[in-house]
């Protein structure tokens, strides 16, 4: 989900999904980009302290899925899909501070494992990051005071970044001067034209379904997913969010759009992108094909929504779209398909284009008022007037409710999507997708 419009979307994503668990038994599918090589078995490699081997990975991760499942029962939105054996999500409720005593011993086995050879090296290094924010998740059940950059540290693995208030200054200018010029703030005017530009709401679906089509088939040469992969697009009433995505099945997500989110096409054409391919469709059916059923990594079965997961799996989906939509790419397709599909002139695609890009940039100041917010006791009101004058959040007092009850987790967007970038970054560009697939499959970052 675009982090703008995410205000209800997780806890709604969390506490929609009553599936019933059902464990993947599709075939190992074609691989893409994370590895050949067989699990590895490595014991101690001579040095002082005592190594756990490789091959019990298995049963630490077994550990930290059922620990995640019975924490869930205490706190349902941890966890949106279970998709692996239904006897792990059985018995009794264990009360939250053995819970987290057991969770402590976890995090200090997995600190324990000798580095093995990959791909477990990645499979450690999710089990690692995920055990610290479970360990994180339990504290706050607590009552452990958590102050935002340390909360940040324990559940993402990374500290909040700096702000840079020239950097954000020189957006919020940039987006003026691309806005039509009238009367008002600059969030008045900002308000103004992305309501003007709204699809309308007994076309979004018809908008949307185009976008995920026109992304998945674009995405196709470029990150080829696994046979059998289907995504379905569906529309709903609720409001609070703009789209959001779910696993339906081992390699199958249903995509869901409001008709009341008030997205324009531009930001249609991001939601189909971020939702589906390469977004979060993507990144479930690959590590489905690939490590569920492929390497018997049955924690990836499990779809949190806390940890370097969410960061991952939110940066990725953000960076993947990047990737696939450059500018004159998402003008080219708001004007030759998706405005028309709206009713709307295709002139208005460039500034469109541009101003949603723009608006989206300011995730990162919205995770620096979240901060001042959540480790202040500054009113409600002042840090709503903030978001919408500041960050330009359409519904900050939406927004507002989305940070209390998600905390660390804005950061998860910008901060996700700013690190996903930098890997790619580092990779010439033809290199840029095999990249991409890697981190969006295994949620790490790690080369």
């Amino acid at each position: 989900m675009v982090f703008a419009h995410a205000c209800a979307r997780l806890a709604t994503r969390a506490e929609a999904s009553a599936y019933s668990s059902r464990r993947a038994v599709l075939g190992r599918a074609a691989s893409v980009l994370v590895g050949g090589a067989a699990l590895a078995v490595t014991g101690c490699r001579g040095t002082t302290r005592a190594a756990v081997p490789a091959p019990d990975l298995a049963a630490l991760a077994e550990r930290y899925t059922r620990l995640t499942l019975q924490l869930a029962r205490h706190q349902p939105s941890l966890v949106e899909v279970w998709l692996g054996p239904p006897s792990w999500n059985e018995g009794m409720r264990v009360p939250v501070h053995v819970l987290k005593t057991n969770i402590v011993a976890l995090a200090a086995e997995l600190a324990r494992v000798d580095s093995p050879a990959p791909p477990d090296t990645a499979r450690l290094t999710y089990l690692r990051g995920q055990a610290a924010a479970l360990d994180a998740a339990a504290g706050r059940l607590l009552g452990e005071n958590q102050p935002f950059a340390d909360e940040a540290q324990r559940s993402l693995g990374h500290a909040p970044p700096t702000r840079d208030a020239a950097a954000l200054d020189a957006l919020r200018r940039d987006l003026s001067t691309a806005l039509p010029s009238g009367r008002g703030t600059l969030a008045e005017r900002h308000a103004a034209f992305r309501h003007a530009h709204a699809v309308p709401a007994d076309r979004v679906e018809t908008v949307f379904t185009a976008a995920v089509a026109w992304c998945r088939d674009a995405a196709r040469p470029l990150l080829p997913l696994p046979p059998g992969e289907t995504l379905t697009t569906r529309a709903a009433d609720e409001t609070g969010w703009a789209a959001f995505s779910r696993p339906a099945g081992p390699l199958a997500s249903d995509l869901w759009v409001s008709h009341r989110g008030g997205a324009d096409a531009a930001q249609v054409l991001q939601l189909a992108a971020h939702e589906g391919t390469p977004g979060h469709h993507a990144q479930h059916a690959l590590a489905t094909a690939e490590l569920v059923n492929g390497r018997g990594w049955l924690e990836r079965a499990l779809t949190p929504a806390f940890g370097p997961h969410r960061l991952l799996a939110e940066g990725a989906a953000e960076a993947g779209a990047d990737l696939l939509l450059p500018l004159a790419t998402r003008e080219r397709v708001c004007a030759e398909l998706l405005l028309p599909a709206a009713g709307q002139a295709p002139a208005v695609a460039a500034r469109l284009v541009r101003v949603e890009r723009l608006a989206a940039s300011l995730g990162e100041e919205v995770a620096h008022i979240a901060r001042a917010y959540l480790d202040s006791s500054k009113s409600m009101e002042t840090m709503t007037a903030r978001l919408r004058d500041e960050a330009l959040v359409l519904d900050p007092a939406g927004m507002l409710s989305f940070i209390e009850k998600q905390r660390s987790k804005v950061l998860a967007y910008p901060l996700g999507r700013r690190l996903v970038q930098e890997a790619l970054g580092r990779v010439p560009a033809g290199e840029q997708w095999r990249r991409f697939a890697a981190i969006a499959t295994t949620l790490t970052l790690g080369e």
